[in-house]
């Protein structure tokens, strides 16, 4: 949903889905920076959530935690994860709100889905050992340090 309305307007959103492209350079890193997210979670209602690609956990695992660590500047839960996508390969996103809790053990499908178990969705909270999370600094406007995490030198083994 876009958040176009009026800057006064108390319209608020139960979800906010972000697929913005990858953070290679300073202007696009603005859109994962701190003081982006405190506005766009004026936004989310209480109970609401947001998630947002964080690209690959594989070539460049310190966005992945750049992102967990800014939302956690703005005091959100966050709740990073790992899927396979078939044209992407393994790829990142983190899912955070102000005041929903995401127990992934209780986690379960409503609907019959052709690929999604509901055991494969509470194990997509399962980080790979090899990805720890609370290294990153937190990504500012006047400081973009997620540019440097996504020019990760392992993406060169990709060309």
């Amino acid at each position: 949903m876009p958040l176009r309305s009026h800057p006064n307007s108390p319209q608020t959103f139960d979800v906010i889905i972000a697929d913005f492209p990858d953070p290679d350079r300073p202007v696009l890193a603005k859109l994962y920076a701190q003081g982006f997210y405190q506005r766009l979670f004026s936004r989310l209602a209480p109970q609401g959530v947001f998630v947002t690609q964080a690209s690959s956990p594989f070539f460049a695992p310190r966005v992945l935690d750049c992102i967990a660590t800014t939302l956690k500047a703005i005091n959100a839960q966050v709740y990073p994860y790992t899927i396979d996508v078939p044209s992407f390969g393994p790829w990142g996103y983190v899912l955070a709100s102000r005041d929903f809790t995401l127990q992934p053990n209780r986690l379960s499908l409503k609907i019959p889905t052709r690929f999604l178990t509901t055991e494969h969705l509470q194990s997509l909270f399962q980080l790979p050992a090899d990805m720890p999370l609370g290294k990153a600094k937190i990504n500012r406007l006047v400081d973009p340090v997620i540019v440097g995490y996504q020019a990760d030198p392992r993406w060169t083994a990709y060309d």
